[in-house]
């Protein structure tokens, strides 16, 4: 694509495609502003106070006032976006996202990410056949959905460059992004079929089908299908006669067409499930049978009257407002006695009593809490967020059986993923902010899954965040490394070639100028262009016969036109470095000296010239003492020699712990990227920030030597895990029980 055609804003289609796109997202903001401006005024008129009356009336004329500007610069940002990815894209780089603002509020970036995800879903099939005819059209692979004109991405990025301007606070951008959220579900989707359109009519890739028909069968079939195919793209692929393009991001492609086979794999998929659902079920009950028949009781059934769990329910509601609870066994056994004081002193009865399954209950929970405090892959941060959800979870596992049963229940997941999060960001500040989730699930808390499956929604959001920022910080520094190793290989090579032609020079300060000057015009043409650029050749040229001209053999080899040539090229390329006039005059009158001499004989490496103190400094490496590392003094043992080869084959993104002190403290890293040139790799923090570079054999030392520790972290079902090893534990006390007898 020539430069005439680069800029995509100056591309007839996409020109023509961007005014319906920027019209339909100047709809839906106003429609937005216009809702937050009623929302704002009713919450005004209700407001509980007068400073919370006329914080939001601020807000309310704030927002009315700057409305129109708001407007104006949505409408500029959406003009320029295309011409901003393009910029990214003549760059060449491999992967190219489009970022939201650097320093927005987690709040607003979160509502930015569920905003992406809720309209990715809803349009994919939209937008999976605009990526394919977009990388037709500008023939570059660097386009995807994360960054290509019209996508999802952009439209969050418009508003997220659009709402940095915005004066309003966080509170009222929220607002306005979730009722842009509910505009631009049916806003955009008229949108994209005009720009289909376009793009069809235009021939690019016009066989790509965005739109299927429905097989006929009675209504509730046919909105059941309709359904399955907004939430399931590849369901919509299956059954349409479309060719084998797929339809979303992440849709599995079908090989041939197996009458059925969808439906032969969900009905495995579900047997799966079953079997899982029917293990976990079996599991419970035989760690609850275990425990009843070692439960001794305390007092004659006759004089006890257990508590139901409506009024067990009830009284840890009423605990939950006057006291917290620490999430372990001990304090288990302080519930337990808490809430039977409690029942006594609101019922009146004298022996209240907890049933055995509701003691099941509790002892399961602090035994859980017991292993997880004690699982040293698990951040200790994340206890003040068991703590927060400890009383929702007892009410969810004493009244809902499902809880132990089926490990896909909300709360379940909700604890699965915050263990498997403190696991992952062990030692970083996500694990503590991970408890104003289980503090919104805490106060949100009315018995249902709902609080669970809002708080699902919003950590999912979060940590899709969170990953997406310290993937791009880490590319940062692997481009940076990687910029550096070229840098290095160009360097080392340069100095062998500048080596071997500053031998043919006499004086030492022409082969100074080879090395010192030249060496560098050098580098920077192999980085800029290439071996086989003009300005290589001419830069290795220039060295040949300025070396030449100092040397009383060679120099009669040479015209007076390649000698003019390289004086004036080598006084252009100092000038570009930056020396000096006065020091580029003297350099080029020192090598006249030097021609003249070797003309007629008299060269030496003593004649005399003048000083110049840039070409004459000492630019030689001197090793400091001590610098020599312990890889460098022995070879490596066979230990070692396996540790080294394990660590050639690991996947970049493998998690080490380095001890960095006597007291066994530890920095988990993430091996970003290993150069097999300088044998050196590239660790990065969890977030992807503190870049630490360490040769691979002082690695394989260090992990032979216990400094250095290979950490293994496996998404799993961690409370089944947790459950197998209270079986096991309460089956081994019951056998030693038994032969104690």
């Amino acid at each position: 694509m020539n430069s005439s055609t680069s800029k995509i804003g100056h591309n007839n289609l996409i020109s023509s495609s961007i005014l319906p796109f920027k019209a339909t997202l100047l709809k839906s903001c106003e429609t937005a502003i216009s809702n937050t401006l009623h929302n704002l005024f009713s919450q005004a008129e209700n407001a509980t106070s007068n400073q919370q009356e006329t914080r939001l009336f601020e807000q309310y004329n704030l927002l009315k006032k700057t409305s129109s500007k708001l407007l104006d610069s949505l409408a500029v940002i959406t003009q320029s976006m295309p011409d901003e990815i393009t910029e990214q894209i003549s760059l060449g780089q491999e992967t190219l996202t489009l970022s939201l603002v650097a320093d927005e509020e987690l709040e607003i970036s979160l509502a930015f990410t569920q905003l992406e995800s809720v309209l990715d879903v809803k349009f994919t099939k939209y937008l999976y056949a605009l990526e394919k005819r977009l990388k037709v059209l500008f023939a570059s692979k660097n386009i995807s959905k994360s960054n290509m004109p019209f996508g999802i991405t952009s439209v969050c990025w418009i508003f997220s460059q659009t709402l940095d301007l915005c004066a309003s606070n966080i509170s009222t951008k929220i607002h306005l992004i979730g009722y842009l959220k509910k505009e631009l579900a049916v806003d955009l989707l008229e949108v994209y079929r005009i720009i289909d359109k376009k793009f069809v009519q235009a021939g690019i890739l016009p066989n790509i089908r965005t739109e299927t028909k429905p097989i006929a069968r009675n209504n509730s079939s046919s909105s059941a299908a309709t359904t399955e195919a907004a939430t399931n793209p590849s369901s919509t692929s299956r059954n349409s006669n479309t060719n084998n393009e797929g339809w979303g991001y992440g849709a599995t492609q079908q090989s041939g067409t197996v009458p059925n086979s969808n439906a032969f794999n969900q009905t495995t998929q579900n047997q799966i499930v079953d079997e899982a659902h029917t293990k976990s079920t079996e599991l419970v009950n035989s760690i609850f049978n275990l425990m009843n028949n070692g439960r001794i009781q305390g007092m004659h059934p006759m004089e006890a009257s257990n508590i139901d769990n409506s009024m067990m329910d009830q009284t840890l509601e009423n605990l939950s407002k006057i006291t917290s609870l620490a999430a372990g066994s001990t304090e288990i056994d302080k519930l337990k006695e808490m809430i039977l004081g409690d029942v006594r002193n609101q019922t009146g009865i004298y022996y209240p009593s907890l049933s055995k399954e509701q003691q099941n209950s509790l002892d399961v929970m602090g035994m859980f809490y017991e292993q997880v405090r004690e699982d040293n892959s698990i951040d200790g941060n994340i206890v003040s967020s068991l703590n927060a959800i400890n009383i929702p979870l007892i009410r969810t596992a004493i009244n809902d059986q499902g809880f132990f049963n089926n490990n896909n229940h909300p709360a379940r997941e909700y604890l699965e993923k915050i263990i498997y999060a403190s696991q992952k960001w062990h030692g970083t500040s996500v694990v503590k902010n991970l408890h104003k989730f289980s503090s919104n699930i805490a106060s949100e808390f009315d018995g249902t899954t709902k609080p669970f499956d809002k708080a699902n929604e919003e950590l999912d959001s979060y940590l899709r965040l969170i990953q997406r920022r310290a993937v791009k910080a880490e590319e940062k520094w692997v481009n940076a490394a990687k910029g550096k190793e070229k840098l290095e290989m160009s360097r080392h090579k340069v100095e062998e070639i500048v080596e071997n032609v500053s031998q043919n020079a006499v004086p030492t300060f022409v082969k100074n100028v080879i090395k010192y000057v030249i060496q560098d015009a050098l580098t920077l043409s192999l980085l800029r262009h290439g071996e086989d650029s003009d300005e290589w050749h001419k830069n290795i040229n220039t060295s040949t016969i300025i070396a030449k001209m100092a040397n009383p053999k060679l120099v009669k080899e040479l015209t007076p036109k390649q000698k003019i040539e390289s004086l004036h090229h080598l006084d252009q390329t100092m000038d570009e470095l930056g020396f000096s006039e006065n020091d580029r005059t003297k350099t080029l009158n020192n090598i006249k000296d030097c021609t003249n001499a070797a003309m007629t004989g008299d060269l030496d490496e003593n004649i005399k010239l003048q000083e110049v103190v840039t070409i004459n400094k000492n630019k030689k490496d001197i090793k400091k003492a001590g610098s020599v590392k312990l890889e460098e003094l022995r070879p490596l043992t066979a230990v070692e020699k396996t540790e080294l080869t394990k660590i050639r084959l690991m996947p970049y993104g493998t998690l080490f712990d380095f001890i960095i002190n006597q007291q066994r403290e530890k920095i988990r890293r993430k091996l970003s990227w290993f150069s097999p040139v300088s044998n050196k790799a590239l660790f990065v923090s969890l977030m992807g920030n503190r870049p630490y570079e360490k040769s691979l054999n002082a690695i394989a030392i260090d992990i032979a030597r216990k400094n250095i520790i290979v950490v293994k972290i496996e998404k799993k079902k961690y409370f089944d895990q947790v459950l197998g090893d209270i079986f096991s534990k309460l089956k081994g006390l019951v056998n030693f029980s038994t032969k104690a007898r």
